[in-house]
This record gives C-alpha cells, structure tokens and sequence, in this order.
C-alpha cells in the first residue's frame, strides 16, 4: 500500500514529464521558429537564422529529451515503488 502523498508525488512527476516531452517534440518539429534571434541593427531589425547543422541538432536533441521525458512518465511505476 502506498500513501497518498506518495502518489499525488508520483501523479506530478509524470504530469512535468510529459509537460518536458510536449516542449521537446514542438522543438523538434519546429526548430527553425524556436532558434530564430531578432535583433536591432543600425538599418533596423535583422533576423539571424541558424545553419542547417545546428537545426539538425535541435531537432536529434528534441527527440532524445521527449524520449527520455516520455520513459520517465510512462517508467516512472516501475523506477518509484
């Protein structure tokens, strides 16, 4: 038997997990609106977008974090008693 405020722990433990995974698969899905800089120059704003490698890297590094976000909610019975 568990306590209660043990699972309320293990409930928000899983919800910030798949909070994490939610925001890593929108970043790899969209990097290129989530690495994207504004900034004023002398002529007005300019945008600076990133090279083809860093996207590439984003999007690989999204899907690692939403992996390992998704075990920990979905694992998390097994890993918590």
């Amino acid at each position: 038997m568990v306590p209660t405020g043990f699972q309320l722990f293990q409930l928000v433990f899983q919800l910030i997990a798949l909070l994490i995974a939610v925001f890593a698969l929108a970043m790899a899905a969209f990097p290129r609106q989530m690495t994207r800089w504004q900034m004023r120059g002398p002529d007005g704003t300019t945008q600076i977008e990133p090279s083809r490698m860093r996207l590439l890297m984003t999007r690989l590094m999204g899907i690692f974090v939403a992996g390992i976000a998704l075990l920990m909610a979905f694992g998390s019975r097994v890993i918590l008693p």
